[in-house]
């Protein structure tokens, strides 16, 4: 196992010869003639990335630690004689090469995103379901016969020493009251000023609408790929974004200057599918001036003070002076 993994990088080799040493000291099942390669630590990060997952820590130390388990798991399954059905394993293998499909834009792209053939992508995702599925089966199998009540539970952690509870955050219910500070006009103004130049110079030819995302989008999830959203239906988008979006006819026009509430947009369709769409965007916010924030700091203070001295409770003040819109209906 150890050389096989050493032929990635070198971070890798280190995280995790040093946990499956540990595990041999703690007499964990698994065989030691199952390769963990780099291939398959490179393709879950690429997974991971694309759906968002975070690792607490450094994923080349991580992902190995976790295909290592999920290899013990599968061991044990093989011994046990534990399998999964091939037609559960196609369903799923279509639904998630659909799903991708979807997300990343078309065929070709996911090809592009994980430098691999349809036919190679298909084949991982196979082996990564039936892994999946095998592991869930034998997980089921270890705790199936497990019976415990709550009772038992309430005396195990009686019995346990303090010091050796789990610590559980306190979580709390709060209220919260907004105030936005007010932009100048003359800020809106120059935003909208400057989406119309970009529009100018995507319309006339000289530089394409994903490098401008690329450069000067505050949109910071879909920067990276040049403005791109990826497929989405009406509900997914904000009213104002989707009610504009889905009236585009023409991929190389760019919409009118979009108002939302996280800032100003332009648009470019890509493609549709359906009732679902796929779009670019470039996103710029009206920068606060620092005036306009401590006014809005100073409201606030008056806000909290006039509560204190009970001149109106402060659900009225979420209700009827609140700027979160999301709030401001069920009393903050």
């Amino acid at each position: 196992m150890y050389q096989s993994l050493c032929t990635g990088a070198d971070a890798v080799c280190r995280c995790f010869c040093i946990w499956a040493r540990q595990c041999d000291r703690r007499g964990c099942m698994g065989s030691s003639d199952e390769a963990i390669l780099k291939s398959d630590v490179e393709n879950e990060r690429l997974n991971a990335q694309y759906e968002g997952r975070k690792f607490d820590g450094d994923p080349y130390c991580i992902i190995p630690e976790q295909l290592a388990i999920q290899k013990l798991f599968l061991h044990q399954a093989a011994i046990d004689s534990i399998e999964v059905s091939e037609q559960e394993i196609i369903s799923d293998v279509e639904r998630r090469t659909s799903w991708l499909i979807d997300q990343i834009g078309s065929k070709e792209k996911v090809e592009e995103y994980y430098n691999k053939t349809s036919t190679q992508i298909r084949e991982m995702l196979r082996e990564n379901i039936r892994d999946g599925k095998t592991v869930q089966k034998m997980q089921q199998q270890i705790v199936g016969d497990i019976k415990i009540t709550p009772a038992e539970v309430r005396r195990y952690f009686k019995d346990l020493p303090q010091d050796s509870i789990p610590f559980i955050p306190t979580q709390v219910e709060v209220q919260i009251i907004t105030m936005e500070p007010k932009i100048p006009q003359e800020e809106i103004e120059r935003v909208k000023k400057t989406l119309r130049d970009y529009t100018e110079r995507v319309t006339s030819g000289e530089i394409a609408f994903s490098t401008l995302a690329r450069l000067y989008s505050e949109d910071e999830g879909s920067r990276r790929r040049g403005g791109e959203l990826g497929f989405m239906g009406r509900a997914e988008l904000v009213p104002e974004y989707a009610n504009v979006a889905f009236n585009l006819q023409d991929p190389n026009k760019v919409s009118k200057i979009v108002e939302s509430e996280f800032g100003f947009h332009i648009i470019q369709l890509i493609e549709k599918r359906g009732d679902r769409i796929n779009t670019r965007h470039i996103l710029l916010k009206p920068k606060v001036d620092e005036k306009d924030l401590e006014a809005a700091l100073l409201r606030l203070d008056s806000i909290a003070d006039d509560i204190r001295n009970e001149k109106f409770t402060f659900d009225d003040a979420a209700t009827y002076i609140s700027h979160d819109k999301e709030t401001r209906n069920n009393h903050a």
